[in-house]
C-alpha cells in the first residue's frame, strides 16, 4: 500500500517447469506509531491547561443555568426563569463556539 509492487515476468517454459518461484524480499519494518501522538487520559482531559479549565467552567455554567432556569420555572418564578433564558440565549452560543474553536486549534 505504501510502495508500488513491481510486476514480475516469467518465461512460459519456466512457469510450466515450476521453477518460477522466487524469494520475496521482506518489507522493511517501518514504525508508523511514531506518526501518531500517544493517547492518554491526560491528553484527553488536560485539567492543568488554563484553556481547558475555562472550557470546564463554561460547561458547568451551561449545565448550572439550565438547572436553575428549570428550577425557577417549576417553583413559580417566571420572571427569573425568563431572565436566565434571555442571558442563556446569548452566552450559550459564545461558549459552544469557543469550545469548538478550542478543540480545532488544539489538535
Amino acid at each position: 500500500m505504501l510502495r508500488k509492487n513491481k510486476t514480475e515476468t516469467i518465461d512460459f517454459r519456466e512457469f510450466m517447469a515450476g521453477n518460477h518461484h522466487t524469494q520475496r524480499q521482506p518489507s522493511p519494518n517501518t514504525s508508523i506509531y511514531s506518526i501518531f501522538p500517544a493517547i492518554t487520559p491526560g491528553s484527553f482531559f488536560p485539567v492543568h491547561d488554563p484553556v481547558f479549565a475555562l472550557f470546564l467552567t463554561g460547561s458547568a455554567a451551561i449545565a448550572g443555568s439550565a438547572f436553575f432556569q428549570h428550577f425557577a420555572a417549576k417553583n413559580g418564578s417566571p420572571a427569573i426563569s425568563e431572565a436566565i433564558g434571555v442571558i442563556s440565549r446569548f452566552v450559550f452560543p459564545v461558549i459552544v463556539y469557543g469550545a469548538i474553536f478550542w478543540f480545532f486549534f488544539t489538535l
